[in-house]
């Protein structure tokens, strides 16, 4: 049961994470000529596709990817509960929780850019693929920090000042959300 449980909550996961990729790629008008920008959009484009016929956006406003997206933190919701030896009745805290589950991933898949864009700083310096996309993404969060605390001499510390921003969302999310933001 446990690697069930361990399987099905990884595949929801990664499944929430390219959903929120989409949306912020399309947020930040990223370069749709790449690689791994393709591979997202072909893997999502086979069920929003159709959902867009019935919910189209506004403006910028995807609605039928935020209304898949919500639905896959939802359906996360509800498998992790499964798991759960206390027999939750299914409520309107579910819809609620799945909207937690979206800021939870959205929180940590920012650290794990960010992380990413630090360590590939350092081995290829700006000159690959996954580089400039890490760049596209992450950039509209750093460049306000920036303005305030510029580079000392070769050393960003933006990256650290962002971090410890996140760990200390994640410290307050675990604090107001409990043990609902520990299994997530």
């Amino acid at each position: 049961m446990e690697l069930i449980y361990f399987l099905g909550k990884t595949v929801i996961t990664f499944c929430l994470y390219v959903l929120i990729l989409r949306l912020w790629m399309q947020q930040v008008r990223i370069n749709f000529h790449n690689p791994i920008t393709q591979f997202i959009v072909k893997v999502t484009q086979p069920i929003i596709g159709p959902l867009r016929r019935f919910i189209p956006s506004v403006g910028k406003f995807d609605y039928a990817t935020w209304l898949l997206l919500y639905l896959v933190a939802l359906i996360k919701i509800l498998f992790i509960f499964s798991f759960i030896p206390i027999n939750l009745p299914f409520n309107v805290d579910y819809l609620w929780f799945a909207l937690v589950a979206i800021l939870h991933a959205m929180g940590y898949l920012l650290f794990w850019l960010l992380l990413f864009r630090a360590v590939l700083s350092w081995i290829s310096r700006g000159q690959s693929v996954p580089d400039e996309i890490l760049y596209q993404l992450t950039e509209p969060l750093m460049a306000p920090i920036r303005r305030f605390i510029p580079p000392i001499g070769m050393i960003d510390v933006t990256f650290a000042i962002v971090a410890v921003v996140l760990m200390f969302m994640n410290y307050f999310a675990t604090k107001i959300f409990g043990a609902l933001w520990i299994i997530l």
